[in-house]
């Protein structure tokens, strides 16, 4: 990777290990399954059962290799602006710094609170647990979204909002599971006064923070009334 260049796949050492115990795992049920039905020594019926079921999670981890290629692989800040790329090279996201009002990064740790503490509490441990990253583009202006048809999809993702928040685009960049990306650090290398920080949210409801000061703002807004009463 080049200096500029941010690895959106990296993970770390325990995450590795869990995701390598998981697919071998899933490999070796797979592998049981289809010897079943090839040479198992059960009903005909019980045979195909088990051998659509290893099928099934072989044409799964087929389709797995081909579509992780189209995830992003990459990310670029460099003096041009932002770049996102996929294991193939190709741009999912090419944005210039003067299309840009703010960059920002978002996660659901209310979810990952709760799947953390599941987890812990059934004996798997807290790395089990992950919530999607996502990259939070923020435009200049309209003249910019006009500019990228092609990121219509990510404009699309970022309608969820809280109450005072404007529309971005959104691009799900990796997942919890991984090591942190340095976005906010890259960006403040070339446009400290584009980054809006590490913030909790939600696809479909936009910033926590946002919704708690609305709440707090509505409740406030409700108490001469309560008190006049």
């Amino acid at each position: 990777m080049a200096p500029n260049e941010i690895d959106l796949r990296a993970r770390t050492r325990s995450a590795r290990i869990l995701r390598s115990i998981g697919h071998v795992f899933a490999l070796l049920v797979a592998a049981g399954c289809l010897a079943s039905f090839v040479a198992g020594p059960e009903e005909m019926a019980v045979r195909l059962i088990a051998g659509a079921a290893g099928l099934v999670i072989a044409l799964l981890y087929v389709w797995a290799v081909f579509f992780r290629r189209g995830l992003p692989r990459r990310m670029v800040v460099d003096n041009e602006g932002i770049r996102v790329l996929d294991g193939r090279g190709r741009k999912l996201v090419r944005l210039a710094w003067t299309e840009l009002s703010g960059v920002g990064v978002m996660t659901n740790q209310v979810a990952l609170f709760r799947k953390r503490f599941a987890d812990s509490l059934d004996g798997v441990g807290p790395s089990a647990a992950s919530v999607s990253i996502w990259l939070e583009l923020y435009p200049a202006d309209a003249d910019a979204v006009a500019r990228h048809p092609e990121l219509n999809w990510a404009w699309g993702l970022g309608k969820g909002t809280a109450p005072g928040e404007k529309q971005r685009w959104l691009v799900r960049i990796g997942d919890t599971l991984g090591q942190d990306f340095p976005i906010g650090d890259a960006v403040e290398r070339w446009r400290p006064g584009l980054w809006r920080g590490h913030r909790s949210g939600s696809l479909t409801l936009g910033s926590h923070e946002a919704w708690l000061s609305y709440i707090a703002g509505q409740e406030r807004r409700a108490e001469p009334d309560g008190e006049s009463r």
